[in-house]
């Protein structure tokens, strides 16, 4: 997902739509952080509780910004007026990805829920904060997007492991 995000921000900075890019990489930025805190966050209950980790899915999060939020962006006329609807691609980003996370024994429900708020949240905001998009925009960023996503699909950064390994809590005492 991190190089779909990045190669997004690109695209529109080459192409000059500046709004869009730095509206894209905040809102990017805010959902990873969220992100990042849910999952500490997850580390120090279980720590406390002595029970299993709670991990957020950041795959769900970031599958709603980018793809669900890209949707919004595409069909943007059709949500000026209503602009709930986005929830609809944005949601049905989200159950599709979360499906896959709980089919795969990666999460749980609850993980997959709240990393779809979370996602869902920041597409939502993306989808009001972006503006007009330029659309000759989208013959440059939707082939290069496909082909980003298409050479990394499946490959891992380890991030969960990076996190666990500096956030988690040694020994909390009672």
């Amino acid at each position: 997902m991190l190089p779909v995000m990045v190669t997004v921000v690109l695209i529109m900075a080459v192409y000059g739509w500046w709004r869009g890019a730095l509206v894209w990489a905040l809102t990017a930025v805010a959902m990873l952080a969220v992100m990042l805190l849910l999952k500490i966050a997850g580390l120090y209950y279980a720590a406390i509780e002595r029970t299993t980790i709670i991990s957020p899915s950041g795959h769900v999060a970031a599958a709603c910004m980018v793809y669900g939020g890209l949707l919004v962006l595409l069909g943007q006329r059709y949500f000026r007026r209503f602009p709930v609807l986005m929830l609809v691609p944005l949601s049905g980003i989200g159950i599709a990805v979360a499906c896959t996370r709980v089919a795969l024994h990666t999460h749980t429900l609850f993980e997959v829920v709240t990393g779809g708020v979370v996602g869902c949240a920041a597409g939502f905001a993306l989808g009001r904060a972006c503006g007009p998009v330029p659309q000759r925009l989208w013959f440059y960023l939707l082939p290069v997007v496909a082909c980003v996503a298409a050479l990394f699909h499946g490959a891992h950064l380890g991030i969960e492991g990076a996190i666990r390994c500096m956030f988690m809590p040694r020994r909390i005492s009672a």
